[in-house]
């Protein structure tokens, strides 16, 4: 992890990082086109535009290549505002090992894609607890979609309850359907695997944020709370 930091602050340091990277075979993608894949779809692209209009401070927990932080990039941007991604970019664990990515084709593939956005957006390399170093509640918008575990969502809600100011909105990934709906014998095994998931549910995630939120607003794949209402 402390060399791929070291990677991607001597990216920054070059004037010519960009051009570097776009000519590079791990921006290009020739050898792995078929990995990279969004993974939020259009219907979550939409809900996180809504999520992110006149948002000035945006953290997001779990970055990959930047398809959802594109998303809200464009809105934080008109406001005047800053995101900040956290992600440690290692391998997703519910990927087949076919599809591994190595760290540094990840990295360099997001600098390409926000690149339009570089005044706009950090990257942190690192574990979600990064963002306990922030002060606490200075956040209008915090997005997770990190691990996936009941357990590791758990405590990133927590982090993000920390961090999101009064009256903000934390909100997240994978929500595809509400906790009641579940097979509770599947939850109870598969909730706080590593990966949280089996045969297309998140029970991790649904677990994690029923627990603590109880039944959160949802469109698409993603769920959101006001913390302005919440005595969380």
């Amino acid at each position: 992890m402390k060399s791929l930091a070291l990677f991607l602050a001597s990216i920054k340091k070059s004037n010519s990082r960009i051009d570097f990277l776009k000519n590079s075979p791990l921006a290009r993608g020739s050898l792995m086109d078929n990995k990279f894949i969004d993974r939020i779809d259009e219907l979550d692209w939409k809900v996180l535009q809504k999520l992110s209009k006149d948002k000035k401070t945006v953290f997001e927990f779990g970055t990959f290549i930047g398809g959802s932080a594109m998303a809200m990039l464009p809105q934080i941007k008109e406001a005047g505002g800053h995101l900040w991604c956290i992600d440690h970019f290692r391998d997703n664990v519910s990927q087949p090992p076919e599809l591994h990515i190595h760290p540094y084709e990840v990295v360099a593939r997001l600098l390409v894609r926000v690149e339009p956005y570089h005044d706009t957006i950090t990257v942190i390399v690192g574990d979600v607890t990064e963002a306990l170093n922030f002060p606490k509640g200075m956040a209008d918008l915090v997005f997770i979609d990190a691990a996936h575990s009941y357990s590791m969502v758990k405590r990133d809600i927590g982090i993000a309850l920390h961090l999101c100011k009064q009256g903000g909105t934390i909100c997240g990934h994978d929500y595809v359907q509400h906790y009641e709906d579940c097979d509770q014998n599947l939850m109870e095994k598969y909730a706080d695997t590593e990966s949280g998931y089996f045969r297309g549910v998140t029970y991790g995630v649904i677990r994690a944020v029923y627990e603590v939120f109880g039944k959160p607003q949802n469109e698409g794949a993603i769920w959101w709370v006001n913390t302005e209402s919440s005595h969380y």
